[in-house]
């Protein structure tokens, strides 16, 4: 199940999916995790965007532990499995979250296959 939510204060559609997803799905005030997004890119040196910036916010400062389906789930197959719990979801160029079983995003993401994911 998809349903269409835009965390952005503005509406507006714009590559901000890192800063969407981990709002989202740990209740973040949007600008809040933007700039926690930011800090972890300057500490990096590296784009707010990257892969391993979102990690180390993720994993080093919130203690989350991702895990690996090696693009062997879809983004919804995960989300069924996980009715009661909130997920941030990684598939190719993209970051996603699941909140209790709906997949909750600007676009309908949950065909897409599962690189790693979340569990909050």
């Amino acid at each position: 199940m998809w349903r269409y939510y835009n965390r952005n204060p503005r509406q507006i559609h714009e590559e901000d999916c890192v800063c969407r997803a981990i709002s989202t799905a740990l209740g973040l005030d949007y600008h809040v995790a933007g700039n926690l997004i930011q800090l972890a890119a300057d500490a990096q040196g590296c784009e707010p965007l990257c892969v391993c910036c979102y990690h180390r916010l993720l994993e080093g400062v919130y203690g989350l532990e991702p895990a690996y389906c090696d693009f062997r789930e879809t983004v919804g197959e995960l989300a069924e499995r996980y009715p009661e719990r909130k997920l941030i979801i990684r598939v190719e160029g993209h970051l996603t979250c699941a909140l209790y079983g709906v997949v909750t995003d600007i676009w309908d993401c949950s065909e897409e296959l599962v690189d790693c994911y979340w569990v909050i």
